[in-house]
């Protein structure tokens, strides 16, 4: 497959320093996300209240065309049967504003033309998680026995040791190994796939930043080992798996994809997974069957309506799940929706999303184009993550998600197979 960029690279610095104050507003509200997600959010609710005000119309006319006026629908009907229905609504936040960031980005004048601001989003993304991966990285290491033992009293490592999980992981700083995994899957995803796209398109005027996007790829795969995530892992395996057949052409890929394998192989063989062991029974005894277990029992209970956003952690018996006092969800965004909304939600939540997901890959076929690409293979690391766990109730990575849908959606109406370079 042919990947054709829209000279993204040389044209990174021109937009910052030329583009409206919009641009500098959606652009600082992504890259700060991760550092400061209270300042991100206010911003991003500013943005999005004025474009209501500016183009209310196109906005609803967009989000009852694509089917979330439904979805919402069903979200509400859940939430009037539910368990506990003050909880039940309360969680609609979990869900219809990022309802509205698609509706606002995909009728953003700005967003529309070309995707090349969409292209510089990615790119800032990208390296904008560097210092998260270098804390991983650090924070893994600061944990070895040995070395904790020695710096444990220090106050320059005392947010490595001050925390609420267990076992040899690195969060970085974003409350929990697991939203640090699903955070560089997401990271990973863009990268590769502005890699890939810099590679077909060959162009020398972008070797430097070629060469700081793949330093970002790299230290984000590293970071997602550092995190012990079984899941995130196995998303960030996928992805590079994905990767290595769309540039299957050139050798050295291949060659980069066995020492990688190898790396990975050899880590987990002798640190295994946070401190435990790698076995089967690692993966047989995983806490997500018997989770998995009790959200199918409750979906036959009420298969129409469920129990109500949050309707699974109020249904769960304490230790129902070894050593789990509390769960509150399933570890399955299916069975999440599932459980929680009604299978008809549920399927209409799939169809929703997947229609946009299939049409930025059909798109992708056709027409080819590095940008796509980026937020294809990022939304397929948040796809694979959901296999086995539930962050949607952290609004940094909440966030994340519904732009990287938004952006699919944006760059499959809008971009032109007669100019498929844009």
């Amino acid at each position: 497959m042919r990947i054709n960029s829209a000279q993204s690279t040389q044209k990174f610095f021109t937009i910052l320093r030329s583009g409206p104050w919009q641009d500098w507003l959606w652009l600082g509200a992504m890259v700060v996300l991760p550092f400061a997600s209270y300042l991100s959010l206010a911003i991003l609710v500013a943005l999005m209240l004025t474009a209501l005000y500016q183009r209310f119309h196109p906005i609803r006319q967009v989000l009852w065309r694509q089917g979330y006026g439904l979805l919402t629908l069903g979200l509400i009907i859940s939430a009037c049967f539910a368990v506990n229905r003050g909880d039940a609504w309360l969680q609609l936040a979990n869900f219809l504003p990022y309802f509205l960031l698609v509706g606002v980005l995909y009728t953003a004048p700005r967003f529309q033309p070309n995707g090349q601001l969409l292209t510089t989003m990615a790119q800032a993304l990208v390296l904008g998680s560097l210092p998260f991966s270098i804390a991983a990285l650090i924070e893994y290491i600061v944990r070895f026995p040995n070395i904790a033992a020695r710096v444990i009293d220090w106050p320059i490592f005392q947010w490595v040791f001050d925390v609420s999980f267990n076992g040899h992981r690195a969060h970085a700083g974003l409350s929990h190994p697991n939203i640090l995994s699903n955070y560089l899957t997401i990271v990973l995803g863009l990268g590769l796939g502005l890699l890939v796209g810099q590679i077909y398109q060959g162009a020398k005027e972008s070797r430097r930043m070629t060469a700081a996007i793949a330093t970002a790829v790299t230290l984000a795969g590293i970071g997602v080992f550092c995190t012990s995530s079984r899941n995130g892992l196995i998303a960030a395996v996928a992805l590079l798996l994905i990767a290595g057949y769309l540039a299957r052409r050139c050798r050295w890929v291949w060659m980069l994809g066995l020492v990688i394998a190898s790396a990975i192989t050899t880590g987990l063989l002798v640190m295994g997974f946070g401190g435990r062991s790698l076995s089967i029974a690692l993966f047989t005894n995983d806490p997500r069957v018997a989770a998995w277990q009790i959200a199918i029992d409750l979906i036959q209970q009420r298969p129409l309506v469920g129990w109500g956003l949050g309707g699974f952690s109020h249904q769960y018996v304490p230790f129902s799940v070894t050593d789990h006092e509390r769960l509150f969800h399933p570890h399955n965004l299916w069975l999440y929706l599932a459980c929680d909304t009604g299978i008809p939600t549920m399927l209409l939540f799939c169809g929703v999303v997947g229609h946009r997901y299939m049409a930025g890959i059909r798109r992708l076929l056709v027409s080819p184009n590095t940008a796509l690409l980026s937020y294809l293979l990022g939304f397929t690391g948040c796809i694979l993550f959901g296999l086995f766990d539930v962050t949607l109730f952290d609004a940094r990575i909440n966030v994340l998600s519904w732009f990287l849908l938004a952006s699919i959606g944006v760059l499959t109406s809008h971009t032109s197979s007669a100019n498929p370079q844009k």
